[in-house]
C-alpha cells in the first residue's frame, strides 16, 4: 500500500464531517473579520483553551454514547477531581502521586455509574442525573464553599505552561489523548465491541461479548478523562471549588451530538469529535471577540445541540426526497421499437 493510499484510509471524512470542515472555515473567516489579531499564532494557541477541558470530557462521553448510554455527571466528576487536587496540594503531596490518584478516583466514580447502569439495568440518564448531584455535593463537602487558590507550582504545570516555550502542555496532552482514543475506538477489539454493543446489545451478548463489563469499562474511562481534565483545570484557572465546571455539560453534549455520534449508540468517529470541538471552540472564540454576552452564547450552543439532534431526521428526509425525485426503472420515455426490415 502506498503512503497516499494509507493516509486516505486513515482519513475518510463522511459528508457530515466534510460539512463540519466547511463550517469551521466559515466560522474562522467570520472571526478573523471581527479582529485583526484573530489569525495570529498566539491568539490561535490561546483559543485552544476554549475546548481542551470540555474536549477531554467529550472524548470520554463519546465512548459511553457509542455503547448506547449517556453520562451527564462528568462535569461533577471534574469538580471532585479539582478539589481533591487542591487538598493534595495543601497537604504537600507530590503531584506525580496526586495526579494519578485523582485520575483513579475519577475512574472509580465513572465505574460506579457503569455498575448501576450495566449491572442493575437502570436508565443511564436517570442514574447519571442523580450522581451528577451527588458528586457535586461530594465536591462541596471535600472542598467547602470557600475553595482553594493557593497551589504548589508543580500542580499548575499541565494547564499553564508551554512545551518548549511554544505549545501549551495541555494542548499536547489533549492531542495525545485524542490519538489514543482514536486508536482505541477504531483499531482495537475494545472499540469494535463498543460499536457492536451500541448497534445491537442482545446480538453482541449472544456473540460472546461481556456487555456489562464493557459498559463499566467505558464509564470508567470517561471518569478517568474527567479526572485528567481536573488537572488541566487547576492549571488554567488556578482555583478549585465545588462548583467548578458547573454548566459545562451543555458544551460537552453539544460537541458529541454535533460530531455525528448517534445518541442511540453504535455510530461515531473521533475525527468527527475533533472537528465538532474545533467548530465549537472557533464559534466561542468568535462570539467572545464580538463581545456577545454569555447567555446568548448559551442560546447558540443550545441551538446547535437541537440541530445536531435533528441531523438524522434531516438526512432521512433528504434521502426520501432524492428517492422520490430519482427516475424509476422503466419510467423513462419509451423508445419506438425498430421496424423489422425482414429477411
Amino acid at each position: 500500500m502506498t503512503a497516499p493510499e494509507h493516509v486516505s484510509r486513515l482519513w475518510r471524512p463522511s459528508a457530515w464531517e466534510a460539512f463540519l470542515v466547511i463550517m469551521i472555515l466559515v466560522a474562522g473567516t467570520w472571526s478573523s473579520l471581527l479582529s485583526p489579531y484573530y489569525l495570529s499564532f498566539d491568539q490561535i494557541l490561546y483559543s485552544s483553551r476554549q475546548f481542551l477541558i470540555p474536549g477531554l470530557l467529550a472524548l470520554g462521553l463519546m465512548v459511553v454514547v457509542v455503547t448506547g448510554e449517556i453520562d451527564i455527571s462528568l462535569a461533577s466528576t471534574l469538580a471532585v477531581g479539582a478539589v481533591l487536587l487542591a487538598k493534595c496540594s495543601a497537604f504537600g503531596v507530590p503531584v506525580w502521586l496526586a495526579a494519578p490518584a485523582v485520575v483513579l478516583v475519577g475512574a472509580l466514580l465513572g465505574a460506579f455509574n457503569g455498575l448501576l447502569v450495566a449491572r442493575f439495568g437502570l436508565p443511564s440518564l436517570a442514574v447519571t442525573l442523580g450522581t451528577m448531584g451527588a458528586y457535586r455535593g461530594l465536591a462541596f463537602i471535600i472542598g467547602s464553599e470557600i475553595g482553594y487558590t493557593d497551589f504548589d507550582d508543580s500542580y499548575l504545570y499541565v494547564g499553564s505552561e508551554l512545551f518548549f516555550e511554544l505549545v501549551p502542555v495541555a494542548l499536547v496532552l489533549f492531542t495525545l489523548v485524542t490519538l489514543g482514543i482514536g486508536v482505541l475506538m477504531h483499531r482495537t477489539v475494545f472499540g469494535r465491541r463498543c460499536f457492536a454493543v451500541g448497534n445491537n446489545r442482545e446480538a453482541a451478548r449472544i456473540a460472546g461479548i461481556g456487555v456489562t463489563r464493557l459498559k463499566i469499562q467505558a464509564y470508567a474511562l470517561a471518569g478517568a478523562l474527567a479526572g485528567l481534565a481536573a488537572l488541566v483545570w487547576i492549571g488554567q484557572y488556578g482555583s478549585a471549588r465545588g462548583d467548578n465546571a458547573d454548566g459545562l455539560i451543555l458544551f460537552v453534549v453539544t460537541a458529541v451530538v454535533l460530531a455525528g455520534v448517534d445518541i442511540n449508540g453504535g455510530k461515531g468517529t473521533v475525527l468527527g469529535m475533533l472537528l465538532a470541538l474545533l467548530l465549537l471552540g472557533t464559534l466561542r472564540n468568535g462570539l467572545g471577540l464580538a463581545n456577545i454576552a454569555g447567555p446568548i452564547q448559551t442560546v447558540v450552543l443550545g441551538t446547535l445541540l437541537v440541530l445536531g439532534v435533528l441531523r438524522p431526521v434531516a438526512t432521512r428526509l433528504l434521502w426520501h426526497a432524492r428517492l422520490l425525485l430519482s427516475p424509476r426503472p422503466g419510467s423513462g420515455p419509451r423508445t419506438k421499437p425498430a421496424r423489422s426490415t425482414g429477411p
